[in-house]
């Protein structure tokens, strides 16, 4: 989606002359009471009086509200409000079941979701209302995602431009707002955007943020071109709380019933607590700033939303009606993250074609479900006939070339002056999917060399990459390399070293064993000539036996002599 520019940037006059797009209050209001196919807009009680599908997944049992098909209140304690209810029917996790069911595959729990987005990143790569096969190519579920998260205007010279929904209607207001109160909302929104707020939670991280929105006078930066917010606080946290490839919470694992008491478990256990701890410390210091923010956005699920509102003196309620839901997916919550989010939010934006046909499309009729005792084969023909479905816009070609890695046709086209802000159908940047690190590098380098003439943060490119920083690299990778080859060269040097004393100590050792082991048989061969020399009287037994025993070792020391010189030699030749 191409941006026209921010609500806080545009003249007021550009709001001033805009009309809605529907052009009258019935046609505004019919498309406003279409069905969505994820339900995320409606009640519980509209989902009762509608198709059967809704009816299913929106039910309220004896214990509370439920939604069958994730399982709430049937295989794990129900919803305490409707609130709490609807809000998971916009969840990630609720439209990501959704679409699994469309397609005949069983739905997951909270555990397996929260798992699946810790291996892939990122919700949009697995969520129901943001995929590569089906985003395209589905005109009901798109139409119903672009008419419940955005919406469209016309201003005086033709233009057509949308925002986010929840900029200007809160989640408590559902009922069919007509065009003056929509237009009057659009301009209030741009004289009341002072402070606003985004808390993102999601997998053991969490980031907040609580941004001033009034222009930033010139002092306070150096640049052309003014920042479009100030921050005024932030913080960031992350603790190990999901269990490694099993994925999931420690606590949604002990609710199964199951005790784990493996140190591992211990310190998620520990960790959880900590982080709700945190994120209860830092909403309550912040307590004056939220007081002054004009919007809260906030984007987590039900077991991360916890230490946010739940609990006695909670900073935050859900009936606040300055609490709003993020209309889009979000990565890995980080400061970063919470920026980007708040410019997406402030943008006024072109709509892509296919928002532009689900916004104009006819209401489809409600196609009522066939009895249980009917076939399915007569059902299959009694169904109406699928519509031709719309042809899938080819990518921009700097997306293309930065998913086929081309880094060398990445600089040329930004050097054409292709837009690295212009965003694909699924909302991604190009620089969100450069397939390497050269690509990667090619929009560092065109950011260093025209530093002024996109808005990088929108594009995504996190900073420049001049030549001087490049030398910088290659020049601290030559000496860490040097280093490495010295001290490789130094532990050779070392280990020579050793066995070379130690080939010496050995060969000491030998000698002198030779040397006692020589002095010892002369010894004895001395004493034996000096028995021989004299006549010797008559031996006792027992003398008889001693002088045989003397003989026996003389001869054994000259045996030992002999082995040990034939060592010494060897010894020798080796070293």
């Amino acid at each position: 989606m191409a941006t026209l520019g921010t609500i806080t940037q545009l003249p007021k006059e550009f709001f001033l002359s805009a009309a809605t797009l529907a052009g009258d209050g019935n046609q505004k209001q019919a498309l406003a009471e279409q069905r969505d196919v994820f339900i995320g807009d409606q009640q519980p009680e509209q989902a009762a009086a509608g198709d059967t599908r809704d009816s299913v997944d929106s039910q309220t049992g004896e214990s509370g509200p439920t939604c069958v098909t994730c399982g709430m209140g049937v295989s794990s304690p129900s919803f305490e409000t409707q609130t709490e209810q609807r809000l998971h029917f916009k969840s990630d996790w609720h439209r990501f079941n959704v679409k699994l069911r469309s397609v005949g595959k069983a739905a997951v729990d909270e555990a397996e979701f929260e798992r699946l987005v810790s291996e892939k990143d990122e919700v949009s790569s697995i969520s129901g209302s943001d995929t590569d096969s089906d985003d395209e190519t589905s005109v009901s579920g798109r139409a119903a995602t672009q008419k419940s998260s955005q919406l469209m205007f016309k201003s005086q010279g033709g233009k057509v431009f949308g925002i986010w929904r929840p900029v200007i209607i809160s989640e408590q207001d559902s009922r069919s707002l007509p065009d003056v109160e929509l237009l009057h909302r659009l301009v209030a929104v741009t004289d009341s955007a002072h402070c606003w707020a985004v808390i993102l939670s999601k997998g053991g991280h969490f980031s907040a943020a609580v941004f001033d929105l009034r222009p930033v006078p010139p002092s306070e930066h150096s640049k052309a071109n003014a920042p479009l917010f100030k921050e005024l606080a932030h913080k960031s946290y992350h603790r190990y709380v999901v269990r490694a490839k099993a994925g999931g919470r420690q606590s949604s694992k002990d609710a199964t019933g199951k005790s784990i008491k493996s140190a591992g478990a211990q310190i998620r256990r520990y960790n959880e607590a900590a982080l709700e701890k945190e994120i209860k410390d830092t909403l309550a210091d912040w307590k004056q700033l939220l007081a002054r923010a004009d919007r809260i956005f906030v984007q987590a699920s039900v077991s991360n939303a916890r230490p946010i509102f739940g609990g006695e003196g909670a900073a935050l309620t859900r009936s606040d009606p300055r609490v709003r839901s993020i209309p889009f997916n979000t990565r890995r919550p980080t400061f970063s993250e919470t920026k980007r989010v708040l410019h997406s939010l402030l943008s006024v934006f072109e709509p892509s074609s296919h928002a532009l046909q689900a916004l104009t499309a006819p209401a489809k009729p409600a196609v009522p479900k066939p009895p249980k005792h009917s076939p399915q084969k007569a059902a299959a023909a009694a169904a109406p006939e699928p519509e031709p479905q719309p042809v899938k816009e080819p990518d921009p070609p700097l997306h293309e070339a930065a998913k086929a890695g081309d880094a060398d046709k990445v600089k040329s086209l930004l050097d054409e002056g292709a837009d690295p802000c212009q965003a694909d159908g699924r909302g991604k940047v190009p620089y969100d999917v450069a397939a390497d690190k050269a690509v990667r590098d090619a929009f560092r380098r065109f950011m260093a060399s025209q530093p002024d003439k996109w808005d990088y943060t929108l594009a995504g490119v996190p900073s420049p990459l001049t030549d001087e920083m490049e030398s910088q690299q290659m020049q601290k990778q030559a000496e860490k390399k040097a280093k490495q080859r010295e001290k490789e060269k130094e532990r050779k040097r070392a280990a020579a070293e050793k066995k070379a004393k130690a080939a010496e100590g050995a060969r000491a050792a030998a000698e002198a064993e030779v040397t006692t082991a020589a002095a010892e048989a002369a010894a004895l061969a001395a004493r034996s000539k000096q028995g021989k020399a004299s006549k010797p009287p008559a031996l006792s037994r027992s003398e008889q036996e001693a002088s045989k025993k003397r003989e026996q070792m003389a001869a054994a020391a000259e045996a030992r002599m002999a082995r040990l010189k034939l060592a010494s030699q060897q010894q020798q030749l080796w070293s």
